[in-house]
């Protein structure tokens, strides 16, 4: 069987990753810090997801704009850089993921 993650026509399959994605168009929406957004895109990483899938994703829910933030994030276009292609979690220092998800909301 295909490792699905590697494809733009993946459907995400679990709650946690529909959170973090959720958590990344909204991030983008509300233009949060890049350090933020690439905190999310390392754990998005860690699941398998591709830079391309996550690029449709976000162009589908967030739209052109968000997209082209995250094209520029993911080329190292930010401060912080979410290196393409790596697939490494985030480091666990400072607030955990959930915690930084409902930063993310306010």
């Amino acid at each position: 069987m295909a490792d699905e993650t590697q494809t733009t026509t993946t459907k995400v399959k679990t709650m946690w990753s529909e959170s973090l994605l959720e958590s990344l168009y909204v991030a983008l929406e509300k233009n949060k810090a890049n350090k933020t957004i690439i905190e999310i895109i390392r754990d998005l990483r860690a699941k398998g997801y591709q830079n391309d899938y996550l690029i449709e994703k976000v162009q589908k829910q967030a739209g052109t704009t968000a997209a082209t933030r995250l094209k520029g994030l993911l080329t190292g276009g930010g401060k912080a850089s979410a290196k393409s292609g790596r697939k490494q979690a985030a480091p666990r220092e400072g607030p955990g993921m959930l915690t930084r998800i409902k930063g993310i909301f306010k």
